[in-house]
């Protein structure tokens, strides 16, 4: 009778184990998923972060050339 307990038992672990497996593999996939999404998200938001930077020397390197032809010009604000 022991040997018949133990092997029920045996049953319900290891389908117990497989369902668990089931569910912990449908959560990596979703969080692999999720971290690929914020991963881009983030991609996407630092490459407009350098265009804006980029847009901000470009500005200030105009501003400095202006200020440059102000001054050779004796030109006051």
């Amino acid at each position: 009778m022991s040997e018949l307990t133990k092997e029920y038992l045996d049953q319900k672990i290891d389908s117990q184990t497989t369902e668990l497996k089931s569910y912990v593999d449908e959560k990596i996939v979703g969080l692999d998923e999720k971290i690929d999404s914020l991963a881009r998200m983030t991609a996407n938001g630092l490459a407009e972060i350098k265009r804006e930077l980029d847009v901000r020397e470009q500005v200030e390197g105009l501003n400095q050339r202006i200020f440059r032809i102000e001054q050779a010009l004796n030109i006051k604000n």
